[in-house]
């Protein structure tokens, strides 16, 4: 049906890194050569991390399904109260109100993009696809404010318990943003050229704004292997730093996406770095030592791709949504006697 179709995608989520618990005492033996035996403990810490991705997504999956069997639910007896399908009902609740994107909207989008597409695209050709990419975008706001406001009315508690999150010790060190004694501090790695993590500093900002000073922001780097730009675009962000310009370059950065070495000059420029300083900074290497170093402590972490964020030493993997932020800060402020 449409609307399980809408809370399936809206209710979509990710799964994050924790350490496998294992049990006390001796284990089962999984396999066996000569003399030695291999148990299922030994088994387990060898791949602990990837056993508790598992059980995350076991719990994400049976998390999201308790959402969308109630959701669905609330959505029937509503549409049942009111003679309507649940179509018409969901028609007249989530679409009503959306507005066609404006043009000026588009473009913007579209002016944020091109650096990806080929030259010869123009903004004529994907107009369409931008249209419905906003429109998608402002159907999923508008269908998790109803869903939400559906849950609290009918008191919707999820009493299905996760696997407990370990705290991983990650050294809070770089640039950063926000209050230096804030209580909670969010250590993010990210890639210069991943669109999640783009989009996902939409989402930081949002969350920086709601808090406050009660949370503080480290930036620390980790440029995929698979993106051939991006470790130059660290490097330019840390030569920026050098002159006290870091977030100016990298909100810029992550706004344009545009990492060829002239245009990372170019918006340096912008940003109000010496121009002279900053090129010989890029041009020689010598910051791609830091950003190593960073690759390395994330690595260490068990970061895996990107974005990922620490909060208080909490993983949160991936472009998450801003409940998933506060659903983790606001039981650290609880934990600390700051909220």
């Amino acid at each position: 049906m449409r609307h399980a179709l809408m809370v399936g995608l809206v209710l979509s989520g990710c799964a994050t890194t924790q350490a496998a618990q294992q049990e006390d005492g001796p284990t089962p033996v999984v396999a066996k050569f000569g003399d030695r035996v291999i148990r299922q403990a030994e088994v387990d810490a060898k791949v602990s991390d990837e056993l508790a991705k598992l059980q995350e997504q076991q719990f994400e999956l049976r998390a999201e399904a308790a959402e969308r069997i109630a959701i669905e639910a609330l959505v029937q007896e509503k549409a049942k109260a009111a003679g309507q399908s649940e179509e018409e009902w969901l028609a007249r609740h989530v679409e009503a109100g959306l507005e066609e994107p404006k043009e000026a909207e588009m473009r913007a989008l579209f002016d944020k993009a091109k650096g990806r597409l080929p030259p010869e695209v123009t903004y004529e050709e994907v107009k369409p696809e931008i249209r419905k990419a906003v429109q998608r975008e402002e159907r999923g706001k508008a269908a998790r404010a109803v869903f939400g406001k559906l849950k609290k009315e009918a008191g919707f508690q999820l009493l299905l318990e996760g696997p407990v999150k370990p705290r991983k010790t990650v050294e809070a060190t770089g640039p950063s943003r926000g209050n230096a004694q804030a209580k909670v501090v969010i250590v993010e790695f990210a890639d210069f050229e991943c669109h999640f993590c783009a989009k996902a500093h939409e989402t930081v900002l949002a969350v920086l704004k709601t808090y406050g000073d009660k949370v503080r922001l480290v930036f620390r780097h980790y440029p995929l292997s698979f993106h051939p730009k991006a470790p130059k675009a660290a490097e330019a962000t840390a030569c920026a730093d050098e002159q006290g310009k870091f977030w100016q370059l990298h909100d810029a950065l992550f706004e344009s996406q545009e990492l060829d070495v002239d245009s990372l000059k170019l918006q340096a420029k912008h940003a109000g770095v010496d121009e002279a300083k900053f090129a010989s900074c890029l041009d020689s290497g010598r910051t791609a030592a830091l950003v190593r170093k960073d690759l390395a402590a994330g690595q260490q972490a068990g970061v895996s791709g990107t974005p990922a964020f620490f909060i208080n030493g909490f993983m949160l993997s991936g472009a998450q949504p801003e409940e998933a932020f506060h659903k983790l800060i606001d039981a650290e402020l609880a934990r600390l006697g700051a909220d």
